[in-house]
């Protein structure tokens, strides 16, 4: 009887609009992942309770967005539910749809930018697609919701800058003829978001121990032994370098097709700390081209003095990258130290790849054969650490990729400076997001057999299914009748 009550439908209907009422109150999210991209790291989770004032998160996004768009609509609003359900304070996201003048307007003054869609091969239509994140009386703007964006770190970023307000400061050195940082602008905008960006002198009225990280990008003139001496000092109380050297330097044009090498004076430093840079040019298969005028006509051919690096190590720094493009480089050595360093490489050239010893003199025209890249995996970039003071060197023996016209200036060039710049600077672990991106994974290929097994199983599953509920009915119903017609039997 107590049966018959517990699963009257009444019941049922209770139970069910109370899981809903739940449902609807509660965002849960099961992520079964493999590298959990819908799970919020420890870092946001962190920040965002650490936040004390309520977020307002106003979505400006048109109705006619693209199918692609919808998924990242999703995916963000899924993601923001995540930072909701963890907020000690208000969080509130709102959806505009900026489908009049006033709306438009507001979009607009907001910093969202009009984004063409296409409709068809003929026609396109602009869109908005993008976010403000108020907290408190500070409003950051998205211009822009991409795929391609880390939205977790774009939030947490955000919300870091809300809560702590000192931000690291960043000395970019001046005095040795070192590459002006309007010739590098990508890399300070991105890095202006999260620390305050200096000019520094290694003089009587710097404090080097201010800054968190002193970048040394590009000198041409030598180091005197007093300022190498204060930047070892700074080390010494757990400083942090960026080094990017135009070691080797090669000269096309004016029929002075020559390479040398530029000394700074940096490179006996680092060679005490365990890193040493060759005096060689690296050549590569792997590599960009030059154009080469002949007469009066232009052709392009390879040239391996430009490697094109793919070659990266497990790490934060280097996490996500494609390929960075660099203008000449020398290898990188670990030699033995007294100093308590460890030395990790970060990149290196390919395995069809070698070295060639200074003086070096670019012939144009030659025809590279194998016996040109008979020294692969060269290091090119490193990184050296040291726990007992907290300090740590990235070294780069190439500073013009940083530059913002090298060859079309490919993207990871600008992010391989950002994530060494930002991992020096950033103890929190933000960078660990910086390349967390909401991608579909594309499944492994699998074998003929396996699909054939797979189809069939899908086809046949329902089916059996079905025959042994059916069996399991009859038997029920046989074992029924058989117990009815015993005496004494009550339904």
């Amino acid at each position: 009887m107590r049966n018959k009550i517990f699963y009257h439908p009444a019941y049922l209907i209770v139970l069910l609009i109370i899981v809903n009422i739940v449902a609807y109150f509660t965002f849960v999210r099961i992520d079964m992942t493999s590298n959990k991209k819908y799970s919020l790291s420890q870092v946001s989770k962190s920040f965002i309770k650490k936040t004390d004032k309520d977020i307002t998160i106003d979505l400006y996004i048109s109705q006619d967005i693209s199918q692609e768009k919808k998924k990242v609509e999703k995916e963000f609003k899924n993601l923001l539910k995540e930072y909701k359900s963890l907020s000690n304070k208000g969080f509130t996201i709102n959806t505009i749809n900026p489908d009049n003048e006033e709306k438009r307007h507001a979009a607009l003054d907001a910093g969202i930018e009009y984004i063409p869609q296409e409709i068809n091969e003929i026609f396109t239509q602009t869109v908005f697609f993008g976010a403000t994140i108020r907290i408190g009386d500070r409003r950051t703007t998205i211009p822009y919701l991409s795929s391609h964006m880390s939205m977790e770190y774009e939030m947490t970023r955000i919300l870091k800058e809300a809560c702590d307000t000192l931000k690291p400061r960043i000395g970019f050195l001046r005095g040795h003829n070192e590459i002006p940082l309007s010739n590098i602008s990508h890399v300070i905008n991105e890095l202006s978001s999260m620390g305050h960006i200096d000019f520094i002198y290694i003089d009587q009225f710097t404090n080097l121990n201010d800054y968190k990280v002193i970048c040394i990008v590009g000198p041409e003139e030598k180091f005197l032994p007093q300022q190498i001496r204060r930047l070892e000092e700074y080390l010494e109380q757990g400083g942090r370098l960026y080094i990017a050297l135009n070691h080797a330097v090669g000269q096309i044009g004016h029929n002075q097709n020559t390479g040398f090498i530029n000394q700074v004076g940096i490179e006996e430093m680092l060679e005490n700390f365990g890193l040493k840079i060759e005096y060689d040019f690296i050549v590569d298969r792997s590599c960009g081209t030059i154009t080469i005028k002949q007469n009066q006509f232009r052709h392009i051919t390879i040239f391996p003095y430009i490697p094109i690096i793919r070659n990266f190590s497990k790490h934060i720094i280097t996490k996500g990258l494609n390929a960075i493009v660099l203008q000449f480089a020398s290898s990188i050595k670990n030699v033995k130290t007294t100093h308590p360093y460890v030395f990790t490489s970060l990149a290196k050239s390919s395995s069809i790849s070698g070295v060639k010893e200074i003086p070096v003199f670019f012939n144009l025209m030659k025809t590279w054969t194998k016996h040109d890249f008979n020294h692969p995996n060269n290091t090119v970039a490193a990184l050296l650490t040291n726990e007992d003071n907290n300090s740590a060197i990235v070294v780069i023996t190439d500073a013009d990729f940083m530059q913002n016209d090298i060859y079309n200036f490919p993207h990871d060039n600008t992010t391989f400076a950002v994530n060494s710049i930002e991992w020096l600077a950033d103890d929190s672990g933000l960078i660990n997001l910086r390349n967390k991106f909401i991608t579909h994974q594309v499944l492994p290929p699998i074998s003929d057999g396996t699909k054939i097994f797979c189809k069939n199983f899908n086809f046949f599953l329902p089916i059996l299914c079905i025959l042994a509920l059916a069996f399991f009915m009859y038997r029920k119903s046989k074992i029924k009748r058989l117990r009815r017609s015993q005496p004494g039997y009550i339904d």
